[in-house]
């Protein structure tokens, strides 16, 4: 068990109060489990690190910790990752983040660029820290429905769209495929700011990736 917390029960979850003052909502519905946002001391909301979803968790039982906690894995034994990328303005400042199975965390950015090749480069970044198979995660209809149909297509018309037109950021398209063509990977599409765990972590690491481009304190996703 996790130590350093007050668990209280409430409508459909858990509030844990851990003891540098930190609140956590933790909502279950069946085998479902979802995270919502910290509330630390200073009444500051912030997705929860790779490491608190670690505690609380474990706080929720050693049952729980073994199917949940890092290293992330799916029903099928698959280790899972997530990743994120976005430009504030589209297209402006730009930040990617990575999750790894393993709870590890990677990101960057660049001064002038857009959501889509952030989206992808935070794709090509989470294949090229992984290896075997996968469950990739993100929020990007873009990126997983490039990969998934549209790729395969590019490829044999010489990375040309239906209508003949060359297909934008090839590059890192073209980087992507050569990663995931030998891998046994499942890409997984979730709802962006719905609370999933580890996309609203990759969501925050990319507002970081973003930060030392526009010299704020603060920032947020999209």
């Amino acid at each position: 068990m996790a130590k350093g917390y007050n668990e209280k029960p409430i409508q459909y979850g858990v509030k844990l109060t851990f003891e540098d003052g930190t609140v956590v909502n933790w909502y279950r519905d069946g085998k479902r489990k979802t995270v919502y946002a910290e509330r630390n001391p200073h009444a500051h909301r912030f997705p929860p690190s790779a490491t608190r979803v670690g505690e609380i968790l474990a706080a929720m039982g050693p049952a729980e910790d073994a199917e949940s906690g890092p290293p992330w894995r799916d029903a099928e034994g698959r280790p899972k990752g997530a990743f994120d990328g976005g430009a504030s303005p589209n297209p402006g400042f730009g930040g990617w983040g990575v999750v790894l199975p393993d709870g590890r965390e990677l990101h960057g950015g660049e001064r002038h660029t857009t959501n889509n090749r952030m989206e992808l480069l935070a794709a090509i970044e989470l294949l090229a820290h992984t290896e075997g198979p996968l469950r990739a995660i993100g929020d990007s209809r873009y990126v997983i429905d490039g990969i998934t149909r549209w790729i395969h297509g590019w490829h044999k018309r010489n990375w040309k769209t239906v209508a003949g037109a060359p297909v934008e950021n090839r590059d890192l398209w073209e980087r992507l495929y050569d990663l995931a063509r030998q891998r046994s990977l499942v890409w997984e599409r979730v709802a962006g700011h719905s609370g999933h765990p580890l996309n609203e972590r990759c969501d925050r690491l990319c507002a970081l990736g973003r930060r030392k481009f526009r010299g704020r304190k603060s920032d947020s996703h999209r």
